[in-house]
């Protein structure tokens, strides 16, 4: 089945199979989701489902907690449609992220 996805941060509505995670159902469209990894390691896919009924996988924990997930922010590539559905990317928190300080010795 197709469904509509509502892309509320770039208020577009293409339509995704069931069959195709939002990742790559939506990929096909110029400028809709960010270029990332589409297997759940790198999180810029992250978004805030605002509505409508999915099927999801496990979530990478790096990227989504369990609050998160229960809170609807899920990865689009580990979402699958069920319904139409509205949603908006949010990327990943770099602030979350530890950066790493290489300090050279004399």
């Amino acid at each position: 089945m197709k469904y509509e996805i509502f892309v509320k941060d770039k208020d577009k509505t293409k339509t995704c199979l069931e069959s195709k995670h939002l990742m790559d159902g939506l990929y096909v469209y110029d400028n809709l989701v960010p270029k990332g990894c589409h297997n759940g390691a790198c999180g810029l896919c992250k978004v805030k489902v605002h509505r409508g009924d999915y099927k999801k996988c496990k979530m990478n924990r790096k990227h989504i907690s369990c609050e998160e997930e229960s809170a609807d922010i899920l990865l689009a590539c580990k979402t699958f449609p069920r319904s139409d559905m509205e949603i908006e990317f949010i990327g990943r928190d770099s602030s979350k992220e530890k950066s790493q300080v290489y300090v050279l010795g004399n």
